[in-house]
């Protein structure tokens, strides 16, 4: 069994606390666009249907972390299949994790300048926030998660907040008639709200700093709580303007803050959903960058931070790429979000292989004894 640094241990419970905040940044803002835009008012029906089906993938996760020991995933990889293999991995899954971090600051970055700060140099707000992640990244997972405790409460008390103000524009009429495009639209959405719950991949990740092994209703909980994530503002969305209107919207979570009023005299609360936004995009980009950490074959902190501050100015790069917010959008939507899902996907698939393979050897070496 591997042995767990008490000093930078966290509970399965923590665990998960840091995955809402992490995969449900995804799950609550960016998925949400492109899945009513594919299925439109039976969106929802997407979101339950592919709780079910990730269930299904909850068996192998569990699988690899029996398998593995709970040691740190890369560190068994070098082990099993040698340094050379395991440096070409790393360096495909940092990669990947770059491009997850890209995404997440790019939309951060463009939705506060449209909308808050349009006279703020982009370059200017882009390179505060992501020097601000890489500050907290290079600490460690203990102190990650006590920053995300506080910041999550806060999260969820202005999530239910928005979802109680808005109970007199809710009109639930508008999301009948079911399955008015048939079954083939909900069919085609499930890829992009299994590219958050595929998220829950991380936990392997993590899994050498977890105190306790985890357990299938560890993953089970978090599923279900990201799918709740993505269904809540949803249908909000589509009770409160209709899946035509909400169809065109770029962030429709962020369009609901805007229907807000407290009586007849409180409007414009709308920024408190900068709290929620930075809040959420703050914990993961952090991850994203601390996880880029363990990942890297170098021993020494030292090195491994210059390395860091390097990716972050590389995601700093993705944000300030002259591409046009259509190509951006259109990139999510139809590359980035659907290879999230495959990529995740795939390398579980990959892991367990390996740890078939490294079985076999380790019960046929006990029969030769």
């Amino acid at each position: 069994m591997v042995s767990i640094h008490k000093t930078d241990s966290i509970t399965p419970f923590q665990l998960i606390l840091i995955a809402i905040t992490t995969i449900g940044l995804n799950n609550h803002v960016f998925v949400i666009s492109p899945l009513i835009k594919e299925v439109g008012r039976d969106a929802w029906m997407t979101v339950i249907l592919t709780m079910l089906l990730m269930m299904l993938w909850i068996p192998l996760l569990i699988y690899i972390h029996k398998k593995t020991n709970r040691q740190a995933l890369f560190e068994w990889l070098k082990a099993s299949i040698g340094k050379k293999a395991t440096r070409i991995l790393s360096f495909i899954f940092i990669g990947y994790l770059i491009v997850m971090a890209g995404l997440t600051l790019r939309e951060t970055i463009v939705w506060i300048n449209i909308l808050f700060l349009p006279e703020t140099p982009v370059f200017l707000l882009t390179f505060l926030f992501i020097f601000t992640c890489w500050n907290l990244s290079i600490t460690n997972l203990r102190t990650l998660n006590i920053l995300n405790v506080f910041l999550l409460f806060f999260i969820t008390v202005l999530g239910f907040f928005v979802a109680f103000a808005n109970i007199q524009h809710k009109n639930f009429m508008l999301l009948l008639p079911l399955l008015e495009h048939g079954y083939e639209p909900i069919l085609n959405g499930v890829i992009y709200q299994a590219a958050g719950i595929a998220e829950v991949f991380i936990f392997l990740l993590l899994q050498h700093k977890v105190q306790k092994p985890l357990k299938w209703h560890h993953f089970f909980i978090t599923i279900v709580i990201l799918s709740i994530l993505t269904i809540g503002p949803l249908i909000g969305a589509i009770i409160e303007f209709g899946p035509t209107e909400a169809s065109i919207q770029r962030f429709p979570p962020y369009e609901e803050w805007g229907l807000v009023s407290l009586g007849s005299f409180i409007e414009h609360v709308d920024f408190l959903s900068i709290y929620q936004w930075l809040a959420g995009a703050f914990i993961r980009l952090s991850l994203l960058l601390l996880l880029m950490k363990e990942m890297l074959p170098t021993q020494t902190n030292k090195i491994k931070n210059k390395y860091l501050f390097g990716f972050s100015l590389i995601i700093a790069g993705m944000v300030l790429a002259p591409i046009s917010d259509f190509t951006f959008s259109y990139l999510v939507a139809n590359i980035i979000l659907p290879g999230t899902f495959w990529f995740f996907f795939s390398f579980s698939l990959l892991i367990s292989v390996l740890v078939m393979i490294s079985s076999r050897k380790k019960r046929r070496a006990t029969h030769e004894i």
